[in-house]
């Protein structure tokens, strides 16, 4: 037996503080071509043909999860393994790139696997940036406003399409090419459901550090950190240079500032009150920005751009007068007690927002209904 598999029968066998691992074994497919022979694209070196996968391309894939970190080991006949290591926000939260590393090599020892055998060259696959707003004024009316302004956001963006989470709790952008996906949700439901499915011990302790948080969640995977590295932000695919908050700042105002937009968010007999009365704005521009904000609010983003009645570039050319004067295009409905909500995609009125070093962290601010700021 060679190196290989000692290290891939260690990886299955071992245990790790005491508490044996749950591996779960992925089963290979069977083609789906009953043609004896297949030839795929031009490469006629790329046979498909039955069997071959279970006889040529055999592969062994485990996965486990330890606390804050998950593990997939995949195990190929002829070719190299690999391991790929998930890594959430408490991972790394407060510590820096090179205790990081530290960290991941000393968990690889402890369930097996010689480090001297693998090749470590810190290639990034994905990363998750997020920030968490907390309700705490008036939560009720707040998560109300929240889930009212996701409604109407745009169907589309990027040819990406929207979709509803399971059980109403937030919305997902998410692409079929799965380079980007943009997520808001309710954390401290999601955590409730999570922990309710696991029969957890002690729910009430573990979700309290979520209860009325919405959480902005922005995933860039691996095609997409492939493509910024060739053509958006030029930096190659690694933890250096992705853990940075200039990079996660940059990130967040490229794909999700164009759905939710920077501005606070408006009732809606607020935001035409508010756009009768500001003297910048003449007459005829203040009716058609009051029309484009009832649309908006009562069809919709995009069906309410699909049915306007000037061009698009009118269309956009509103939408920018509109922010100038600082309201925000999605507004909520006037039967939800609240005048204005601060916008919970940005970071300054989020907590916790940075997974970086907590001297570079700023203070939350928090305001009342009116939008002044809490001393």
């Amino acid at each position: 037996m060679d190196c290989k598999d000692t290290l891939f029968n260690n990886f299955k066998n071992r245990s790790i503080l005491g508490i044996r691992r749950k591996w779960k074994r992925i089963k290979i497919k069977t083609p789906k071509s009953n043609r004896f022979i297949h030839l795929k694209g031009k490469n006629i070196l790329y046979l498909h043909f039955n069997g071959y996968d279970l006889f040529y391309k055999k592969a062994y894939p485990f996965t486990g999860k330890y606390g804050n970190y998950a593990l997939n080991y995949c195990h190929y006949k002829y070719r190299d393994d690999y391991v790929l290591i998930d890594l959430n926000h408490n991972a790394i939260k407060n510590k820096g790139t090179y205790e990081i590393y530290n960290d991941i090599l000393r968990l690889l020892e402890s369930i097996g696997i010689d480090i001297n055998f693998l090749e470590i060259n810190h290639k990034l696959n994905r990363i998750d940036y997020k920030y968490d707003f907390e309700c705490e004024y008036k939560p009720i009316a707040e998560k109300q406003a929240i889930m009212c302004i996701c409604s109407k956001t745009r169907n589309t963006f990027y040819g990406v399409s929207k979709e509803n989470l399971k059980k109403g709790i937030g919305i997902k952008y998410k692409p079929t090419s799965s380079y980007t996906e943009i997520i808001v949700y309710d954390k401290g439901q999601e955590r409730r459901d999570k922990l309710k499915r696991h029969n957890s011990s002690q729910p009430e302790l573990e979700i309290k550090e979520y209860e009325n948080v919405f959480r902005t969640e922005l995933r860039l995977k691996s095609k997409r950190l492939y493509y910024n590295q060739k053509y958006t932000l030029k930096i190659p695919k690694t933890l250096n240079n992705y853990y940075n908050e200039n990079v996660a700042d940059e990130c967040f105002l490229k794909y999700v500032e164009p759905i939710f937009y920077l501005e606070p968010f408006y009732r809606i007999d607020y935001a035409i009150l508010s756009i009768q009365t500001d003297r910048r704005l003449t007459e005829k521009e203040a009716q058609k920005l009051c029309k484009l904000v009832t649309d908006i609010n009562e069809k919709g983003y995009t069906r309410a751009k699909n049915e306007y009645d000037y061009c698009d570039d009118t269309f956009e050319k509103h939408i920018k007068l509109l922010r100038s004067i600082g309201i925000n295009p999605l507004t909520f409905d006037k039967n939800i007690n609240l005048a204005i909500l601060h916008n919970f995609t940005t970071k300054n009125v989020c907590r916790d927002f940075t997974i970086y070093e907590s001297q570079l962290r700023t203070k939350k601010k928090t305001f009342d209904e009116w939008g002044f700021e809490i001393c």
